[in-house]
């Protein structure tokens, strides 16, 4: 099947694109030199199969962006989102909940590492790293965001159940609801990757554009038009070089969202505003 793993070829665009351009630019160059030494029949279709590669081939490309490219902003937008119902809980718990500073500083100190927990837990790096205000504590469980919500959770039940919300609790649960809300959509887009067979596709058909484009081209323009034609080529290598880096967004490249910065803004605002 098209879709199966060990069917893709050794197109690792991500990691060898200098070699395939140097690949490339080896063979275009041996088509050209042969053209001129050898007396191929004209293909009399080659102009329009070309095109039509061409144009299917910048279809594919275009949505292969696309799709990357939204998996990228939906990551961006629900840690935006994140920052705000952290920020929102501490400042509603701080205005409406009747509790002393000692529970204050317990929410703050959940909500303070529940960022830095999802950001490990996307990377697959959970307890590699104490979490903020849990420096000497083992946390139980493999789901870390999971149970840091729960804590929250149980935290503002025992609030309502002394009558310390008195009728505000609505207020606060809608944020400490989003924060798991929040950590499934992120472990929707990564659990869910563009599909391999489609991959596939648009890299097989890379490769049928670099084989046979100087066929058609050099025939007509000779070897000068190989400088346009590894332009090109250089072109379709970056960008799926660009849709491999940003359709997983939660890595630490570069084009990957700054989760780091992301996690330190919002430690920062809750211990500010709910830990003396």
């Amino acid at each position: 099947m098209i879709g199966d793993n060990h069917f893709l070829p050794a197109f690792n665009v991500r990691h060898h694109v200098i070699r395939w351009l140097a690949i490339a630019a080896v063979y275009e160059l041996g088509v050209a030199v042969l053209s001129r030494f050898v007396d191929f029949p004209v293909w009399q279709e080659g102009d329009e199969a070309a095109t039509l590669l061409t144009f299917a081939l910048g279809i594919l490309l275009v949505y292969r962006t696309n799709a990357a490219n939204d998996r990228w902003w939906e990551g961006r937008k629900l840690w935006g989102q994140l920052v705000n119902d952290c920020r929102n809980l501490a400042l509603k718990a701080r205005a409406h909940a009747d509790v002393d500073a000692g529970e204050l500083q317990k929410l703050g100190r959940l909500l303070a590492a529940y960022p830095h927990a999802l950001r490990q837990h996307l990377r697959d790096e959970a307890y590699i790293e104490p979490l903020p205000g849990f420096d000497n504590e083992t946390l139980p469980g493999s789901h870390l965001p999971g149970y840091l919500a729960g804590q929250i959770h149980e935290l503002l039940n025992r609030w309502n159940r002394a009558g310390s919300l008195k009728e505000t609790v609505w207020i606060l649960d809608k944020h400490a609801r989003a924060l798991l809300e929040i950590c499934g959509g992120c472990e929707r887009i990564k659990s869910t990757p563009l599909a391999s067979s489609y991959r596939s596709l648009l890299r097989w058909s890379t490769v049928a554009f670099i084989v046979i484009s100087p066929w058609t081209v050099t025939f007509d323009r000779g070897i000068t038009a190989l400088p346009i034609l590894l332009l090109a080529i250089a072109f379709l290598l970056a960008m799926e070089v660009t849709a491999e880096v940003i359709e997983e967004p939660f890595g630490k490249e570069a084009d990957d969202l700054p989760l780091d910065q992301i996690c330190n803004s919002i430690s920062g605002f809750v211990e500010e505003t709910l830990i003396p």
